[in-house]
């Protein structure tokens, strides 16, 4: 098991919370943590200079420690991010782009004097435009961060960024959470019974590290919001080309790949590739089609039999499998 802290470092992580208390603690939470590790921590949120909003930093500057200290020390950084929401809403995400090129030139500063070669980044705008109940808007910013944060991995350099959203708005807009949870490196959703010391809960649901390539969204999020309450973090590919792309960049214990994937490449010779280029990758593959049942063999080399699951199945099945392996 690990900390939330761990499990987020270096990534580009969506935070359902469920209240903007909650909203609030988290932010304070993560920076007090980055600010303990030597890290440049920001705080950028459309109600941060709103002094009435739980989120304002009047409120939450109370729950960070040596606060001032941080600031005038230029260990952390206040961001309104009122104009950035206000410009996400007509979709120019133009300040986010300068914002990305001050965060990589603080990054460069911070490297060349050898000091705060991390950072980390709570940004609230993607949330508030859930909130506004403007989902393609969070989509196309969460889109934004995510190629953003990819573009920092290559370029090594360290960045964490947290973006909150509201769960209970979210839970009723399945397809639109499911989207945006895909444009992020992991969704956590925090501990609802320890609001006060949220970051000391244990985590466990992403520890365990599972690709999932389905192009059929209902059965997507079906697969990963039964795993993620089975303690397992989940990342969701709709086609063969984004499941490839995302083996480039991250690590997986299990692939879960459905045999009728869409995309360029066939299923089957997507399975081939990956078993080529990663001769220990697990892979699960679901299918209708019975013949791949057979325990005789497989047209998908290198696949044990024992791996392929039939179309319907349990869920508990599909957990038996991962847990086999």
């Amino acid at each position: 098991m690990q900390k939330i802290h761990e499990i987020s470092d270096g990534k580009h992580v969506m935070l359902l919370c469920e209240d903007e208390e909650q909203r609030s603690q988290a932010a304070a939470e993560w920076i007090n943590h980055g600010l303990e590790e030597g890290q440049h921590c920001i705080y950028a949120s459309v109600y941060a200079l709103n002094q009435f909003h739980q989120s304002s930093i009047s409120r939450i500057s109370t729950k960070i420690k040596n606060y001032q200290h941080h600031l005038d020390n230029n260990n952390l950084q206040i961001i309104d991010f009122e104009p950035y929401y206000q410009s996400a809403l007509t979709g120019n995400l133009t300040l986010f782009k300068n914002l990305k090129k001050n965060l990589e030139k603080i990054s460069c500063e911070n490297k060349v004097r050898g000091d705060k070669l991390k950072m980390t980044v709570f940004a609230d705008a993607a949330c508030c435009l859930c909130e506004n109940k403007s989902f393609e808007d969070s989509e196309k910013l969460e889109k934004w961060w995510q190629d953003a944060h990819d573009e920092w991995v290559k370029n090594n350099y360290h960045i964490t960024v947290i973006c909150p959203h509201p769960q209970a708005i979210l839970e009723t807009e399945q397809n639109t959470r499911l989207k945006i949870a895909n444009a992020h490196d992991i969704m956590i959703t925090l501990n609802t019974h320890d609001k006060d010391n949220m970051m000391s809960s244990l985590v466990e649901e992403h520890v365990f590290r599972i690709l999932i390539a389905e192009s059929d969204p209902d059965l997507a999020f079906l697969y990963a919001e039964f795993l993620r309450r089975c303690h397992v973090n989940v990342t969701i590919v709709v086609d063969s080309n984004e499941c490839l792309s995302a083996l480039k960049s991250s690590n997986f214990d299990v692939i879960i790949l459905d045999e009728h994937l869409s995309g360029n490449i066939l299923t089957q010779d997507l399975a081939n590739e990956i078993l080529r280029v990663k001769p220990d990758q697990r892979i699960t593959l679901t299918t209708t089609n019975p013949s791949y049942g057979i325990s005789t063999g497989t047209d998908f080399v290198g696949l044990n039999p024992k791996d392929i699951l039939l179309k319907p199945f349990m869920l508990s099945n599909l957990l038996e499998v991962i847990k086999r392996k």
